[in-house]
């Protein structure tokens, strides 16, 4: 065994304690001198020291607020700015030094400023605020009521006061201004959806608002400032960077004219028999104008507008009665409801416009071919299902043509039936349903489509003929613009430059083209078809004098099928022969007795373009003879003008009692021979509809990479 060390144990000596005691007393004595120390500056020095920290404090955390960007239409016109206002600081500290500033301060700030002499006073008097250095006594005050103060307190020269006005104007102090931003909407409800509204912390809350919050929004600045030996203050100012503005490609003229109509539509027809839409013409009215070679969104409203200026009145749509009695929550809902944008946020099953886009792929896959012919005898046998044509008695030996100006049922399933459900859900994809467009506008919807394994045979036949599958109106327009400008098929958008603060170009939106679905053949083959659609079909109403014009009709039943509450709309394209911008009119549940009559979209489409195209510099190519007139039903002024008939529209019936082709719906609402209009509740809804069928809500979206063409 190794044998153990004996541990040395150190003794805490003599000396070691003497030395730590010393420590100990020079410690304490050094306390005691720095508490001396501490006295004698509190005693001679303390209200100099205590004026620098109040100083300090006050502009230390003095924020410089930033100006956030304008936005504007495409020709300059201002739709948002940010101006500059005031709030009014007294500091009470500054007032308090000399009993000769406090009468002349307070009568400046009664006289120029209109505020309550009693209250100012208690913020000079009382212990809570008397040795305040920022006290906020005014907010918002405008640059006039500024100048007006600054007038007051001033000594120029010129304004020859007597020795005792100067004296007093020169004993006004502690009175200053600090900057700020309040939003302003100068032309109040215009485009009200589309540019939305932001909150008093520059936060976007709808619209371009919220989109292009960041891009609005610059960055604020800081006042730093100190008191120096004598106590004067310095000051370092680092100034703010102000927000980009933004560009729109909306036209405001543009866009007038399309909330004149809205409104004019919703006027004519408040009265209407739905309870539900009691005071409205519709549930929903929608109506997009674009550039359908670029994708840029000229126009985009609905009857839905409010006042920016005031988002939270909901005046128009709920009585003073109705918002007093809503919860919380029901408050909520209604305000959110309001700012939506119907164009962009709801999906909805949109009918027979999507029959140009599956005819269009059909000719351009090669499924079918231009010179086919297809008998309509009233429907078709799908599977265990009889899916009826809009006529019923049918349509005959349809050319293709004829199948898009009768907006033929019967023939667009046969159709489907050679494209197949491989090659439809490549359509789908391909023009862009299922999928959000990427416009710069926020929630926007994707819609409901079927997938491989949930589409059958009868959901593909009715997927052709726009019911079962929903999309919204931007997918629409997209898809529809790109069957008629030579098969491009663009990204819609509502912005096209943004501008730096100083107004140079920082970004300019160009046009992007994602996808080529259909050939310029195909593309030019549509647009014929889609022209004798309006000049001798379904589409007459649309008809605009003087020009040609394409389009289709749309009518769709909501479920439950058998509830009679119906979407219509026309989508059309002008000149057809060389598309310039492409119109897509949408009313959801009309307040009127018969929901699937579709003139009313037709109409308020000829009603906006006969204004906006000569606007456009788009002048009429064609003849405006007194037998169109007299079709239509408007004047020769009125044709000019815009026309104003829809409320000597009705629904044309032969002698049997049969819809004259082209004056109902005429577009794939389902009948029978006792009533051609009848609801059919055999067809099959969206996905989430079916209880044991899949749901595709469109977050991912089908692409065309996840389908075979050929299946």
């Amino acid at each position: 065994m190794a044998t153990r060390r004996k541990t040395k144990k150190k003794r805490f000596t003599h000396k070691m304690q003497i030395k730590l005691l010393a420590i100990f007393a020079f410690v304490l004595l050094a306390l005691a001198i720095i508490n001396i120390r501490i006295s004698y500056i509190a005693k001679t020095s303390g209200d100099k020291y205590t004026k620098q920290v109040l100083s300090q404090q006050q502009y230390d955390s003095r924020t410089i607020p930033f100006r956030r960007g304008e936005i504007r239409d495409r020709n300059g016109t201002v739709l948002a700015k940010s101006e500059k206002v005031y709030n009014l600081v007294l500091d009470c500290y500054a007032v308090n030094q000399k009993e000769d500033y406090i009468e002349p301060t307070v009568r400046a700030l009664v006289s120029t400023m209109g505020l309550d002499e009693s209250e100012v006073r208690s913020r000079l008097t009382s212990d809570e605020t008397k040795d305040s250095q920022y006290q906020v006594l005014k907010r918002q005050v405008t640059i006039e009521e500024k100048q007006a103060y600054e007038d007051y307190v001033s000594t120029d020269a010129e304004k020859k006061l007597t020795d005792e006005q100067i004296k007093e104007r020169r004993n006004i102090t502690g009175i200053w201004f600090e900057e700020n931003y309040i939003r302003e909407y100068p032309m109040s409800t215009v485009a009200s959806t589309v540019v939305g509204f932001s909150n008093n912390l520059n936060d976007g809350v709808s619209g371009l608002e919220v989109w292009y919050s960041d891009v609005l929004n610059g960055v604020n600045g800081r006042e730093f400032g100190y008191l120096n030996e004598d106590s004067e203050l310095q000051r370092t100012i680092i100034e703010p960077t102000n927000g980009n503005t933004l560009v729109m490609s909306i036209d405001t003229n543009i866009q007038q004219v399309v909330e004149k109509y809205i409104a004019q539509y919703e006027a004519e027809h408040m009265d209407g028999p739905s309870d539900e839409n009691a005071g409205h013409g519709a549930k929903n009215v929608g109506v997009i104008v674009a550039d359908c070679n670029t994708g840029e969104i000229l126009a985009m409203a609905t009857n839905k507008g409010y006042d920016l200026n005031d988002p939270f009145d909901l005046t128009g749509w709920y009585s003073d009665t109705e918002v007093d009695k809503m919860s919380e929550e029901d408050h909520s809902k209604a305000l959110n409801e309001r700012w939506a944008n119907f164009t962009v946020s709801e999906a909805f099953e949109p009918g027979s416009t999507m029959k140009p886009i599956t005819v269009s792929y059909a000719l351009d896959i090669g499924a079918i071919t231009d010179d086919e012919s297809y008998m309509c005898d009233g429907g078709e046998q799908i599977t265990d299902r009889y899916i009826k044509c809009d006529n019923v008695w049918g349509h005959g030996m349809e050319s293709l043509s004829d199948v898009i100006m009768n907006s033929c049922n019967d023939a667009i399933m046969q159709i489907s039936m050679k494209v197949g459900i491989g090659n439809f859900l490549q359509c789908q994809a391909e023009f862009g349903f299922g999928l959000k467009t990427g416009i710069d506008l926020p929630n926007e919807n994707a819609g409901i489509l079927y997938t491989k394994n949930s589409m059958h045979e009868v959901e593909l036949a009715t997927n052709a003929f726009g019911q079962g599958f929903t999309c919204s109106m931007i997918q629409e327009l997209a898809a529809f613009s790109t069957v008629v400008n030579g098969g491009y098929y663009y990204q819609p958008h509502v912005v096209r430059q943004v501008l730096d603060p100083s107004g140079g170009v920082a970004k300019t939106i160009d046009p992007v083209v994602l996808r080529n679905p259909i050939s310029q053949r195909s593309s030019s083959l549509l647009r014929d078809y889609l022209e004798k659609g309006v000049s001798e079909g379904t589409g007459r109403r649309a008809r605009v004098p003087g020009y040609r014009v394409g389009g289709k009709t749309g009518t769709a039943e909501k479920l439950p099928r058998e509830n009679g509450k119906y979407v219509v709309s026309f989508i059309g394209a002008v000149p057809i022969n060389d598309p310039q911008v492409v119109c897509y009119v949408v009313i959801d549940e009309p307040n009127v007795e018969d929901q699937t009559f579709g003139g009313f979209p037709q109409i308020m489409f000829r009603q906006i373009m006969t204004e906006v195209l000569p606007y456009m510099n788009i002048y009429p190519t064609e003849e405006i003879t007194d037998d169109l007139l007299s079709e239509l039903g408007i004047t020769q002024d009125e044709a000019l003008a815009g026309g104003n008939a829809v409320q000597n529209e009705t629904q044309e019936t032969n002698e049997d009692g049969t819809p004259v082709e082209g004056a109902g719906s005429g577009d794939g609402v389902q009948g029978d021979p006792e009533n051609p209009v009848a609801q059919q509740d055999n067809l099959p809804g969206p996905p989430e509809a079916n209880e044991n069928a899949p749901v595709d809500d469109g977050a991912e979206g089908v692409t065309p990479d996840d389908l075979q063409l050929n299946e």
